[in-house]
């Protein structure tokens, strides 16, 4: 199993630089988003900061008493701030969902990489891959949900024990049985995309029956390899951190070094992303491959 794995990820690396082109607009379109979520709250702290030697203060520390009175001063357009919060995160992910259409089609066909055939892609099965997002978002609030009742149900139980280690292993299987959970319908939701776009399919809960009858029968494999991808981009965001806790935030120019690193930080982000998607349709096609028998 680690020699096939070990060429899946090969195989997925070299299909995501074969369409590394791709990162370039999903950047764009990332950093859109981030600027169209940071343009109100810039205009509220340049409209107090602006003219204020307070702002110089702030470089060196964070003042509280600042804090209170911004929070005061901007009540009514801070408590705005959730709702284009959630406006945004939408819309972003909506256009994710269609982003993904278009990898998952060049992925599948290799030879038809341009740009076109992308958004061809994109168009062509954004429809139900928003479909397959919908009921993955069902699973995943009651995942919370059912989390947030165990939580209430484990503080009964133990209100009345000092027992603090049993306390923490409740509370830690709680939390890990709840991240399994969110990592087994997120697996089930991208197989059952990569199966409609694959097997060209339309019939949405078919097609996650299919995903989670391919995951039964070839789970070792399916959660290896997304563990491995995983930790690739955990790993990427523990370098950062260690770097970034050697870059002091003083002089401000520092900061450029900051923003040029969290930049790296979100491409490689982007190319875990598109490596979760490439070795994801490499494995679905090859253990769906049909086995042919040569008579001799």
């Amino acid at each position: 199993m680690i020699e096939s794995i070990k060429q899946i990820l090969i195989l997925g690396t070299r299909s995501v630089f074969h369409n590394i082109k791709f990162v370039v607009l999903m950047w764009v379109m990332n950093a859109g988003s981030a600027l169209v979520l940071a343009v109100p709250v810039f205009n509220i702290l340049m409209d107090n900061l602006g003219t204020s030697l307070t702002s110089d203060h702030l470089a060196h520390s964070f003042d509280y008493f600042w804090y209170l009175q911004f929070r005061n001063l901007y009540s009514i357009q801070l408590d705005q701030l959730p709702l284009g919060i959630y406006f945004a995160v939408g819309i972003y992910a909506l256009i994710q969902t269609f982003f993904l259409g278009g990898l998952i089609s060049v992925f599948h066909i290799p030879d038809k990489n341009h740009t076109v055939d992308f958004f061809f892609g994109g168009v062509r099965y954004f429809a139900r891959f928003v479909k397959v997002l919908l009921i993955s978002l069902l699973f995943f609030a009651a995942a919370f949900k059912i989390n947030d009742y165990t939580g209430e149900l484990i503080t009964l139980l133990l209100k009345n024990s000092e027992n603090v280690t049993l306390d923490f292993i409740s509370k830690f299987i709680r939390y890990v049985l709840m991240i399994f959970f969110i990592g087994i319908v997120t697996i089930i939701s991208d197989y059952s995309k990569i199966s409609m776009a694959v097997r060209d399919k339309t019939q949405i809960l078919r097609e996650i029956y299919h995903a989670v009858i391919f995951l039964k029968n070839n789970f070792n494999k399916v959660f290896v390899l997304f563990l491995v991808v995983a930790i690739i981009g955990a790993f990427g965001a523990v370098i950062y951190n260690v770097i970034g806790r050697f870059i002091p935030r003083t002089p401000f120019y520092f900061l450029i070094i900051i923003f040029i690193l969290q930049q790296m930080l979100i491409i490689f982000r982007l190319l875990v992303r598109m490596l979760f998607y490439s070795t994801q349709v490499s494995l679905f096609k090859d253990l769906n491959a049909v086995t042919i028998k040569v008579e001799q």
